[in-house]
C-alpha cells in the first residue's frame, strides 16, 4: 500500500518536470500536459478516489510552477489552487462517470484524452481569468491534441509501471 502510493507519488514528480521541460515541445507553444494526462489513467483505470487524490497533489504541484507575480499594488500574488481545482474535479467526475462509457482503445483513449484535456484547460483559464487576468499564450486545441496523440503510448506505459490489467479494471 505505501509502495503503491510511493510510485504514484513518483509519477506525479515525474509528470510535473516533463511538463517543466523542452524535451517533447514542438515550436513555442506546442507541448503536451502530462499532468492532466496522469489524472486521466488514474480516474479511468482506478477510479474517482484515485482521480480526485492524483488530480489534487498533481494540481498541487502544477500550481506550485507557477510562481508568483507582482500585483497592481505591489504584493506577490500565487496563483496556488487553479491547476488543483480543475485536475481534482475532473479526475473525481471522469472516474465517477467516465468508466462506464470507457473502453480500452486506442480511439477511446485519444478522444477521451482530447476531450477531456480541452476542458481541463478551459476550466483552468477560466478561473485564470475571474481571479487574475487572462493568458493570450494559454494554449488549448494544441495541447488537446498533442496529449491525445501521444495519450495511448502513455497509457501502455502507465499500465506496465503501475502493473494494471486494463481488462480486469472495469
Amino acid at each position: 500500500m505505501i509502495l503503491e502510493k510511493s510510485v504514484i507519488a513518483i509519477g506525479i514528480l515525474v509528470a510535473h518536470f516533463l511538463n517543466g521541460s523542452n524535451l517533447f515541445e514542438l515550436g513555442s507553444s506546442i507541448k503536451p500536459d502530462f499532468m492532466i494526462i496522469l489524472v486521466i489513467f488514474f480516474a479511468l483505470r482506478k477510479g474517482t478516489l484515485s482521480g480526485l487524490w492524483v488530480g489534487f497533489f498533481g494540481g498541487l504541484l502544477s500550481d506550485t510552477g507557477l510562481g508568483g507575480e507582482i500585483g497592481a499594488k505591489g504584493e506577490i500574488l500565487y496563483k496556488i489552487g487553479l491547476h488543483t481545482l480543475s485536475f481534482s474535479m475532473i479526475g473525481y467526475f471522469l472516474g465517477k462517470f467516465g468508466r462506464t462509457a470507457y473502453n480500452e482503445n486506442f480511439i477511446s483513449i485519444s478522444v477521451t484524452t482530447f476531450i477531456i484535456t480541452l476542458l481541463a484547460r478551459l476550466s483552468t483559464y477560466f478561473l485564470f481569468s475571474i481571479f487574475f487576468h487572462s493568458n493570450l499564450n494559454y494554449a488549448f486545441f494544441s495541447t488537446s491534441l498533442y496529449n491525445a496523440a501521444i495519450a495511448p503510448i502513455v497509457f501502455s506505459a502507465l499500465t506496465w509501471i503501475y502493473r494494471l490489467d486494463p481488462a480486469s479494471e472495469h
